[in-house]
């Protein structure tokens, strides 16, 4: 599929006050332009030269990590970050997902040069005076490049390792600050002050996790043998949010349940889940709790077949009514790599909705935000993504899930053979996560 755009008009108009440059590759307001690294750049400009067409997640993945193998995930990250850079208010309203297929972006015309200073208050870019004995500069330019060719091409591919740190403070609290990028893992170190703030914090155990403009942390209170199960929680919510985490979760915590308690509309208790899974979404001061039961079935050691069903709260949280499931594949890997316990690949097969959205108004429960709704489309968008083992004890597991953030599983089921390799082992973390007593993990029969 050929790429055409006017020599002329090659400026993109994107929305109010967003621009594409096609010839530059570079994203700009009339404030200035807006920073994008190598893959940013060559997603949105395979959209924006294919537009109105749909491009397909191949084509787009090729645009952005050229003689480089990576999975979809990269792609979906990077078409959110696209999103927050292009402030989208709702999702699709730039950038818009054709599920399983791809993505196409909308904008509103192509523009020349003298045309973009005739709509903005952007000015006319001071005409360049021709030096005189360039050539020097061109071969050192190229000698540069030549370098960057060599650095690519030794470096494509290396897979991205998660950052991570573990601090002790003085009230034995532990706090482990994880990212899959370096500039967000080096944000989270410049703000660590925000989650030590609580004057009243102690004896906690606290992970931390920034990608993009989102965070997610899953904390549980330190008891001498591990966590209490009754105060594990996971929180997801977006920067903005961060000011007001813990003035907001000292009021709504408390409200919450046990996982192991909540109770599920017309349940069925002849037939047990293997595990309950909840985390919670923290958008514009509001909380939405979410709750799953998965069901698995595994084909052999490493492969496992699942069904989840996700359950909303009714408007006074007490009870859970099934709003939607999905199903697919998970493959467990061989080998982990550090802060990781284990890792797990999830193949999602199918997603449907229970309830119509006037079903849901009836009963009481609220629409997803848009940090939730992301969720949902992350796991229509993508064919595969990974899980990561964190922590766990007898009858608990924290696990980080790319696209969901993280969730902590409680075991409430018979059918331990089926979680052997999950829960079972000598260890209970890669991490030296210190309690009171030696920490005891079940361990391989």
């Amino acid at each position: 599929m050929s790429e055409k755009v006017n020599a002329s008009a090659h400026i993109a108009h994107i929305s109010e006050d967003f621009f594409f440059d096609c010839q530059k590759k570079t994203l700009f307001t009339s404030a200035g332009n807006l920073s994008l690294n190598r893959a940013e750049k060559g997603v949105l400009y395979k959209l924006i030269t294919l537009s109105p067409k749909m491009v397909s997640k191949e084509e787009l993945i090729a645009a952005g990590w050229a003689r480089k193998e990576v999975a979809e995930t990269s792609l979906f990250q990077t078409i959110r970050t696209l999103r927050i850079k292009l402030k989208e208010e709702k999702v699709g309203q730039v950038i818009e997902l054709v599920p399983r297929l791809g993505y196409k972006i909308k904008i509103k015309r192509f523009l020349t040069r003298e045309q973009l200073h005739s709509v903005t208050s952007i000015p006319k870019p001071p005409a360049k005076k021709r030096k005189k004995q360039a050539k020097p500069y061109i071969l050192i330019s190229l000698l540069l490049a030549v370098c960057a060719l060599f650095a690519v091409y030794f470096t494509a591919d290396r897979t991205i390792d998660y950052k991570y740190k573990l601090i002790n403070d003085k009230k034995n609290n532990t706090f482990i600050f994880l990212s899959m990028k370096q500039d967000d893992f080096d944000s989270l170190l410049q703000t660590t002050a925000l989650f030590f703030k609580p004057t009243n914090l102690t004896n906690t155990l606290m992970f931390i996790h920034k990608l993009d403009e989102e965070f997610s942390i899953a904390l549980c209170t330190k008891t001498p043998n591990g966590c209490d199960i009754d105060t594990a929680h996971a929180i997801s919510f977006k920067h903005s949010e961060l000011n007001t985490l813990w003035q907001l979760l000292d009021q709504y915590l408390p409200q919450i349940p046990p996982l192991a308690a909540m109770n599920v509309l017309k349940d069925n208790t002849n037939l047990q889940s293997g595990v309950k899974s909840y985390n919670i979404f923290l958008e514009d001061g509001d909380f939405n709790t979410n709750l799953s039961h998965h069901f698995v079935n595994q084909v052999n050691d490493s492969t496992w077949l699942f069904t989840s069903i996700n359950y909303r709260p009714n408007s006074n949280q007490s009870e859970y009514i099934a709003t939607s499931f999905r199903g697919g594949r998970a493959i467990m890997k061989p080998q982990s790599k550090l802060p990781f316990l284990i890792t797990v690949i999830n193949y999602p097969e199918y997603f449907y909705w229970v309830l119509s959205p006037s079903d849901k108004a009836k009963l009481g429960i609220k629409p997803p935000g848009p940090l939730e709704s992301l969720t949902n489309d992350f796991y229509v968008d993508v064919s595969q993504y990974k899980s990561y083992l964190l922590f766990r004890q007898p009858h608990l597991q924290l696990w980080l899930s790319e696209g969901y953030g993280f969730h902590w599983f409680i075991k409430n089921g018979s059918n331990d053979n089926v979680f052997n390799q999950f829960i079972r082992g000598e260890k209970c973390s890669e991490l030296p996560i210190a309690f009171d007593n030696n920490q005891t993990c079940p361990e391989d029969p």
